[in-house]
């Protein structure tokens, strides 16, 4: 999973030339950053988190494995099992590297925490969370495709919202697809604001408040419906496809279900994505240290690795 590492702080960075930061006021504002982050980056969870090793290459490859086929002849006497090879299928993601930079203008050091800068880290981290996220949401729309009320591209219909039927029928699909599931027995399904509220509406519906065992709640978990555990999406993924083959120009909104070791996250070690800071900075651009520099930088990937256990439905508004 990405995460918030050391930031840049201190009278021993070259990089600082003009007011410090003490660790702790650097501290405070690390977990302001990774509040806002972690908060808008949801799309990941029940995902395989991992951190690439450093001077390895870019390239992380996963093996998937097929389920092998079911015997139901009984071994003869004294003869040994027969032999059926492995189907095996190499995965590939490639880490790349992703920031953004901004400024703003010169702060207290040392000692005070300014109410402003606070605010200012807090949406870089939320920038960082939405880059991420949406890296996740753009992947995982390559899983399987699924049209509410099991209709097509061409002609999803304005009253095709998500409802507890259609999450019936994705279930089954994911058992016959022989999806695994979660340790809990459950699959997860990530879902926006729209069809949010379709859900709620349903007497089935199960709120995470209500839960009457002791399992560990996901960032953004909402609740639960024949067995898929729901997590609130902040990010709207939206769209139209209108198209020679797909006449319906209807708005219609992704969730995303899919089981355990569907899809994969990993950053770099040593360039997993983060905050920096250049409090005060001076060069020949701000020779006077009148300004200060936020960034996050880091290296990331994510990758479906079985499309057959993840499935990008469409639904549309109510």
């Amino acid at each position: 999973m990405a995460t918030v590492g050391s930031g840049v702080y201190g009278v021993s960075n070259p990089n600082i030339s003009s007011g410090t930061l003490a660790p702790g006021v650097f501290t405070y504002y690390e977990k302001v950053f990774l509040a806002r982050a972690e908060y808008e980056l949801i799309l990941k969870e029940g995902g395989q988190i991992r951190t690439h090793p450093a001077n390895n290459g870019r390239s992380v490859n996963f093996t998937r494995m097929q389920p092998l086929t079911v015997v139901t002849s009984p071994l003869a006497e004294m003869s040994n099992p027969v032999v059926c090879a492995l189907n095996l299928c190499t995965v590939t993601m490639t880490l790349s590297e992703f920031g953004m930079t901004t400024y703003t203008s010169r702060f207290a050091s040392t000692i005070s925490i300014d109410a402003n800068m606070k605010e200012q880290i807090a949406v870089v981290g939320q920038n960082m969370g939405e880059t991420l996220n949406k890296l996740v949401g753009e992947e995982l729309q390559n899983g399987s495709s699924y049209y509410g009320n099991n209709h097509a591209v061409n002609n999803l219909a304005a009253g095709d919202t998500i409802d507890a039927c259609d999450i019936r029928m994705l279930v089954q699909t994911m058992e016959l697809n022989r999806a695994q599931k979660y340790p809990d027995g459950m699959f997860v399904a990530k879902t926006g604001p729209y069809s949010k509220a379709n859900l709620l509406a349903d007497t089935t519906w199960v709120a995470a408040h209500t839960y009457t065992d002791t399992k560990e709640l996901y960032k953004g978990e909402m609740g639960e419906l024949y067995g898929v555990r729901f997590l609130l999406n902040p990010l709207v993924f939206s769209g139209t496809e209108a198209t020679s083959t797909a006449a319906s120009t209807v708005v219609r909104f992704y969730t995303f279900i899919h089981g355990a070791n569907a899809f994969g996250c990993y950053d770099l070690e040593k360039d997993q994505p983060k905050l920096y800071l250049l409090p005060n900075a001076t060069d020949s651009n701000s020779p006077a240290g009148r300004l200060s520099v936020i960034s996050w930088a880091g290296s990331y990937a994510t990758k479906v690795l079985n499309s057959d256990w993840v499935i990008s439905c469409r639904f549309t508004s109510a």
